[in-house]
C-alpha cells in the first residue's frame, strides 16, 4: 500500500476498534499482535501482511474488505483554500458544487470533520455527531449563514461515506441522515437555548412518549397527538411544571408542516404556544447552489402559501428561521403570526424572548 492507502487503512482499523469499544492493547491481544505494531498500523506507518489483515478483521468482527473501504475513492466533500477562506466542494446530484465559506481555515475544517467522524464511530450517537458538529460549526464561523452550514457542510459531510466507520459504510446514508438530523435539530434547539431559558423558569425538553402524554393529555381535544410534539415548553416553579406549549422543529418549511397544523391550532385555541422552528433549507442542484429557503419575498402581491400559513392564517404562534436568506415579516405589517430570523450567536434573542 502507498502512503495514502496506509493512512486510510489505519483509520478504518482505528474506527472499527473504537466502534467496538476496544483499546489498542485489547485489539492487539485479540489479534495476537504487538500493541505498538497496532498503533503503527493505525497511524499509517506499517504495511501489514495478508495474515495480519485477516487477524485484524477477525478481531474487529468485520470482513477484510471493509478495512480497505475508501482506498482509491474520491471523497464526496473536500475543502480547498480560496481567496478569503475556504471553498467547500461536494457532489450535488450530477454537479460538482461549491459553497464559499469566508474567513475559514483548513485546520478549522479538519477539526470539524474529525469531530463528526468521532461521533459517527458510535452507531448509537449519530444524531449527537450531527448536533455537536453543527453547534461547533456555528461557534467557529459565527458570521456564516447557519442554514448554509447545515445544508452545505454538515449534511454533505454526513453523506460522505469516508466519514463513517467501515462497518456502517453500506448504509443508505440519505435515509440515515433523515433520521439522525431530525433528532439532531431538536438537540441543537435544546442545547443552545436550554440553560438560558432555565434561568427564567422555562424548560424546553425532548420528552419521551409518556411525558408528552402526561402534559398534553390535559388538553381535551382529539387533534392533540403527543407524538407530533417535537419539543415541550414547560413553566417550572418550585419543582413542578406546567405546559406552556410546543416547538415544531423542522429542517425545511415543507417538511410535514401541514401535518402539524391541526394540533397547532388546538394548542393555540387553548392558550398554549405552538412555535415553528426551522433551518428553512431549500436549494437546487447546481454548480453554485443557493440556499434561499421557501418563504419567498416579504410584502409582495404574490405571497407564497408557506408564508400565508403564518402571516394570514396564523396556523402557528410564530416562525423562527435560522436561514439568513429568509425574509422576515415586515415590521409595519399587521399579521396573524410573524416570521423572524435568528442565529446562534446569543441565546438571548427573539426566540427566547
Amino acid at each position: 500500500m502507498d502512503d495514502t492507502s496506509r493512512l486510510i487503512f489505519g483509520d478504518n482499523v482505528r474506527r472499527a476498534r473504537e466502534a467496538l469499544g476496544l483499546s489498542q492493547e485489547r485489539l492487539a491481544d485479540d489479534a495476537k499482535l504487538d500493541r505498538s505494531y497496532v498503533g503503527g498500523i493505525e497511524r499509517g506507518e506499517r504495511n501489514p501482511s495478508l495474515s495480519v489483515i485477516l487477524s485484524l478483521a477477525l478481531a474487529l468482527k468485520v470482513a477484510p474488505y471493509q478495512l480497505f473501504e475508501g482506498i482509491g475513492e474520491k471523497p464526496s466533500i473536500v475543502a480547498v483554500e480560496a481567496n478569503d477562506g475556504l471553498a467547500i466542494r461536494f457532489i450535488y446530484d450530477q454537479f460538482d458544487a461549491e459553497y464559499s465559506l469566508p474567513k475559514a481555515t483548513q485546520p478549522q475544517y479538519d477539526e470539524l470533520i474529525s469531530l463528526m467522524r468521532e461521533g459517527l464511530a458510535d452507531i448509537k450517537r449519530r444524531s449527537y455527531a450531527v448536533s455537536h458538529s453543527f453547534l461547533r460549526a456555528v461557534q467557529i464561523w459565527p458570521d456564516a449563514n447557519p442554514s448554509d452550514l447545515w445544508t452545505f457542510l454538515i449534511n454533505r459531510a454526513y453523506l460522505d461515506r469516508g466519514n463513517h466507520p467501515p462497518t456502517n459504510r453500506r448504509l443508505n446514508l440519505e435515509q440515515s441522515w433523515k433520521r439522525a438530523s431530525g433528532w439532531a435539530l431538536e438537540q441543537v434547539l435544546v442545547e443552545h437555548y436550554g440553560s438560558f431559558l432555565m434561568t427564567h423558569g422555562i424548560a424546553i425538553k425532548i420528552s419521551n412518549k409518556s411525558e408528552k402524554s402526561r402534559f398534553l393529555g390535559t388538553i381535551d381535544d382529539t387533534r392533540i397527538v403527543p407524538d407530533k410534539a417535537d419539543v415541550l415548553i414547560l413553566y417550572v416553579l418550585r419543582g413542578s411544571a406546567r405546559l406552556l406549549g410546543v416547538v415544531h422543529v423542522k429542517s425545511s418549511i415543507a417538511e410535514r408542516r401541514t401535518d402539524d397544523v391541526p394540533m397547532s391550532q388546538a394548542l393555540i385555541g387553548t392558550g398554549h404556544l405552538s412555535v415553528f422552528w426551522t433551518m428553512d433549507s431549500k436549494s437546487f442542484p447546481s454548480q453554485s447552489p443557493t440556499n434561499l429557503g421557501e418563504f419567498g419575498e416579504a410584502g409582495t402581491a404574490e405571497i407564497s402559501d408557506k408564508r400565508r400559513d403564518f402571516e394570514e392564517h396564523g396556523h402557528f404562534s410564530a416562525c423562527f428561521s435560522y436561514n439568513k436568506n429568509t425574509q422576515p415579516t415586515l415590521d409595519a405589517k399587521e399579521v396573524a403570526a410573524r416570521i423572524f430570523v435568528c442565529d446562534f450567536t446569543n441565546p438571548d434573542d427573539r426566540f427566547a424572548r
